[in-house]
């Protein structure tokens, strides 16, 4: 709510919005200089961390409401397109410092993290209707080896859990991250409905089949390297839209007049009648929240009692977890602590002569009251 209410205030006067926009983001990239720079665990963490993703999305959607032309405010319209250009000229930058954070730490634990960057360049790109290359990224995920290997219960994870939702989370466990099927499902899932999105997005291009011949030749390599028939059949699918895109671009491409030094427009095959990249991205995402709202009715509409058991297992879970880390933690204090010598105990010889002392009877007093009453 707070992210609509920003965006909608830098849309009414962008000459203003321009100057903010340009010093924060500007911080962002000096965020990403230093981690670079020094790579450090500081440094690293100043922009792997839910602060520098959320301001990243909150630039990325003011950037995208000035593509879409929206805002009120006085002035002539020249001058508000004027100030809407001078605000999509910082697209460029907030690209560029996206793809560095997708460069700073390509490791198979911060997967999620990447897809989310995948995701905010495919939003400049729809707005703005302009070519962003994310197609690398996602297919780079097809040469993790973790994906090839057996899937196995790894413990303290997929116990109890419905799937792994990468909306809310930027980092894998550190330990065998994409070895749990639920990971392993969650992140391919993923990767091939931003793959199709992003065919979608330049489907009316007329570079489309030289666009597509990579993504092909990669799909076909994952088909014969996988074993799991369901993202082969995904992958196959893939395989084929991009064909059927490619054959329609070919047909189209023979009634051009311009030659290819010429096409200014992205979509320059686009009929009159289709949507254009922006409306296609909206229809994507509406779809996909109509999608994540019939799949996860039963989390937020479950009864009381499910819901109380399952805080009374978190919390017995993260006790659990804090008496792990407190007996770990006392286990390495008696380790590093050295050890004391015992002392040998002293016996005296006498007593052990003494053996006659053991059959003597013990001398008891006659006579003698024992109660606890004084009379």
């Amino acid at each position: 709510f707070m992210g609509n209410c920003i965006v909608e205030l830098y849309s009414l006067d962008y000459a203003s919005s321009y100057q903010h926009a340009f010093v924060y983001i500007r911080q962002l990239a000096l965020h990403l200089r230093t981690a670079l720079q020094k790579k450090t665990k500081e440094s690293i963490r100043l922009v792997y961390c839910w602060q520098y993703v959320h301001c990243l999305k909150l630039w990325t959607a003011v950037l995208s409401s000035s593509c879409t032309g929206g805002g009120g405010g006085g002035g002539s319209s020249g001058g508000k397109d004027d100030e809407a250009e001078l605000m999509r000229s910082l697209i460029f930058p907030l690209t560029e410092i996206i793809l560095g954070v997708i460069r700073l730490l390509p490791t198979t634990r911060y997967l999620p993290l990447r897809l989310h960057c995948v995701r905010l360049l495919q939003q400049l790109a729809a707005t703005a209707e302009l070519y962003i290359p994310t197609t690398s990224i996602l297919l780079d995920v097809f040469d993790l080896r973790e994906l090839y290997l057996n899937s196995k219960k790894v413990k303290g994870r997929g116990v109890g859990v419905s799937g792994v939702r990468l909306p809310l989370i930027l980092k894998l466990p550190g330990d065998d991250p994409l070895r749990t099927s639920e990971e392993t499902e969650a992140c391919l899932s993923e990767v091939f409905q931003l793959l199709n999105r992003e065919l979608d997005l330049y489907r009316f291009s007329a570079g489309f089949p030289e666009f597509t011949f990579r993504i092909c030749k990669r799909l076909r390599d994952f088909v014969k390297a996988t074993k799991n028939a369901r993202w082969r059949a995904y992958a196959k699918g893939c395989i084929e839209l991009c064909e059927r895109y490619s054959e329609q671009i070919m047909e189209g491409r023979t009634n051009l007049n311009e030659a290819p030094k010429d096409i200014k427009r992205l979509e320059v095959l686009k009929p009159p009648t289709i949507p254009s990249m922006r409306e296609r991205y909206e229809a994507f995402i509406a779809k996909e929240k109509r999608l994540e709202a019939v799949t996860t009715p039963a989390v937020a509409s479950g009864k009381s009692n499910k819901v109380n058991n399952n805080n009374k297992k978190g919390s017995k879970q993260k006790r659990d977890e804090e008496e792990d880390d407190d007996d770990d933690i006392e286990e390495e204090k008696e380790v590093s602590r050295p050890k004391k010598k015992a002392k040998k105990r002293k016996v005296n010889e006498l007593d052990l002569k003494n053996v006659g002392a053991l059959e003597e009877n013990d001398e008891v007093q006659e006579g003698i009251n024992w109660s606890d009453d004084e009379d």
